[in-house]
């Protein structure tokens, strides 16, 4: 059984798994954070909160919008996704560790 899972994991051994946990939590750490700021600001992760100079127009920043809200917990919730993954395959780290 835990040699079908590990075939399926795309991993060989505890190290293996231990980077594909460290690589899925830092996309969680991101996806979340990003989620985070959308949810709470109303705005795209990357777009200025403040008003940018463009030659020698000043242009005040978009008001926020619903939608950036609702793809915030999108993203929050794509985040859990790798969360998830990380916890499994730490997990396995483990218990191939003990095998």
């Amino acid at each position: 059984m835990s040699h079908t899972i590990i075939t399926l994991a795309g991993a060989d051994s505890p190290g293996e798994h231990l980077q594909l946990a460290a690589f899925t939590a830092a996309a969680a750490a991101f996806f979340i954070w990003v989620g985070r700021k959308q949810r709470r600001t109303g705005r795209g992760a990357f777009m200025p909160d403040s008003t940018v100079r463009a030659a020698d127009l000043l242009i005040p920043p978009l008001p926020p919008r619903r939608g950036q809200r609702v793809a915030g917990c999108a993203y929050i919730v794509f985040g859990g996704f790798f969360v998830l993954a990380a916890v499994v395959n730490t997990g396995m780290a483990i218990s191939e560790l003990l095998a």
